[in-house]
């Protein structure tokens, strides 16, 4: 008597299960393979930069640069004396974090929305800040600039509206509307720039700025 082919009938049934798992899953599969493998060889850059020119004083110019090129990250600084005579710069590699969240804090505080502006207030100081980015195939890049920003955080003035009614050619004065010009994310993309890194990196900026300071 001749027994069941129980043994080959379980193969041939987990061989036929694998063939259809493959067929059913390998094209989808596939597609987020690559998409996954498109998104890890997509280039990524963060390029943020704050230049300070100042009329007066021992320092004439300082310039931070942070940037983050496919998740590596380095901080330049760079300073030169009234004269031009004396430069301090360096570069520092940057781990963690830190620029990719400071990006994110500059850009909640406006970095991409805000314009340049008049220069008003105390001009002896003018701020030169600029933001480029890279994302694949896509980039983009701002620029502005600006004095005073203490000034436009919590003044810069007012600007009126009149509006004429041919019924009434004289306006109003006490009925004038009015919009006010001050815009505190000015300062606060100062003091972004002015709080970043790690205490390595600032205790560096610091000795920098002595050493002009003193020259």
């Amino acid at each position: 008597m001749r027994r069941f082919p129980t043994t080959l009938i379980i193969l041939a049934l987990s061989i036929l299960g694998l063939v259809s798992g493959w067929l059913l899953f390998y094209k989808p599969e596939t597609q987020r393979f690559a998409q996954v493998q498109n998104v890890r060889n997509s280039r990524s850059e963060l390029h943020f930069t704050e230049t300070i020119s100042r009329a007066t004083g021992p320092i004439a110019r300082e310039t931070w640069r942070l940037d983050n090129v496919n998740g590596t990250s380095t901080a330049f600084y760079s300073a030169e004396n009234r004269a031009g005579t004396r430069v301090a710069k360096f570069t520092e590699p940057i781990t963690g974090y830190d620029v990719t969240f400071a990006f994110e804090k500059l850009v909640q505080d406006g970095l991409w929305k805000l314009q340049s502006r008049p220069l008003r207030g105390n001009t002896n100081v003018v701020y030169d800040v600029s933001v480029r980015q890279v994302a694949g195939d896509r980039s983009g890049s701002h620029r502005f600039v600006f004095a005073d920003p203490h000034y436009l955080a919590t003044t810069a003035g007012r600007q009126y509206e009149i509006h004429l009614d041919k019924n009434k050619p004289v306006p109003d004065l006490l009925t004038l509307s009015s919009t006010s010009n001050a815009d505190p994310r000015y300062q606060k993309v100062v003091d972004d720039f002015a709080s970043f890194g790690p205490p390595r990196f600032k205790k560096t900026v610091a000795a920098a700025r002595e050493k002009l300071l003193k020259s």
